[in-house]
């Protein structure tokens, strides 16, 4: 299977330039890494995939060393994750792509400007292996103090990293290389025995399932609505112009 790196943020977040970089400095010199838009959100100038009807559809691997893969930045970002999991069947020998990374590029000043982008970019942080800021020098530290405080708080596993105003990443292999960092493991291969935690003072007093959980913004309520809502951001990327 050839790996692939997913990368996360809204439109003109600097996703594609963060995807360059990556693909340039991040593997040895001399190996080839595909860059993938999706074809809506594409700017012509890499290979594309396609999220339709709820799926996802990647176009098979060729003689690359690894994949990036840019989600669409104007929609939906769960609705995305969650067709790119079915897409990749963590554990499947026949899935041809294995996930490596996932990346949440973070616009600092539009994150700065709109409340609602802050706490979308918490649902993209679940996710992520990497957190990779841009232009986080243009604003005030205490900014990106408060800003990282609740994931500190909470333990978060992932890697936080900041783009130079030269336009690099110091420490660029980190960023795709090692074992996963998420908080999610949706997308990991892992036994739902595992997931359920049991000790002798927890064990179960009836028959139970074994079937994996999913991810808490996977999960549905019996009318199939989504348990947790993560904001829209439509109306802001329209207001910025980026739509």
């Amino acid at each position: 299977m050839t790996p692939l790196v997913i990368i996360l943020g809204p439109k003109g977040a600097g996703r594609r330039a963060t995807a360059r970089v990556l693909a340039e400095n991040a593997w040895p010199e001399g190996k080839h890494i595909r860059i993938f838009q999706e074809a809506r959100d594409s700017d012509g100038s890499t290979d594309t995939w396609q999220f339709q009807n709820q799926q996802a559809l990647i176009p098979a691997p060729g003689d690359e060393t690894a994949a990036i893969l840019i989600t669409h930045g104007g929609l939906p970002m769960i609705e995305q994750m969650e067709a790119l999991h079915r897409t990749l069947q963590p554990g499947s020998l026949d899935a041809p792509w294995q996930l490596q990374r996932i990346i949440t590029v973070v616009d600092c000043p539009l994150t700065q400007r709109h409340p609602d982008v802050e706490k979308w970019y918490e649902s993209c942080i679940h996710f992520s292996d990497t957190v990779i800021f841009r232009q986080r020098w243009e604003l005030p530290g205490a900014w990106a103090s408060q800003f990282l405080r609740p994931y500190q708080d909470d333990f978060y596993p992932c890697l936080f990293m900041n783009f130079l105003k030269n336009g690099q990443l110091p420490n660029v292999m980190q960023a795709v290389e090692g074992a996963p960092l998420r908080r999610t493991h949706i997308f990991d291969e892992i036994d739902a025995v595992d997931e359920m935690e049991f000790d002798e003072d927890n064990l179960p007093s009836e028959p139970f399932d074994l079937v994996r959980q999913p991810d808490k913004y996977f999960a549905r309520d019996e009318l199939g609505r989504r348990k947790i809502l993560v904001p829209d951001i439509t109306e802001v990327l329209r207001q910025e112009g980026r739509l």
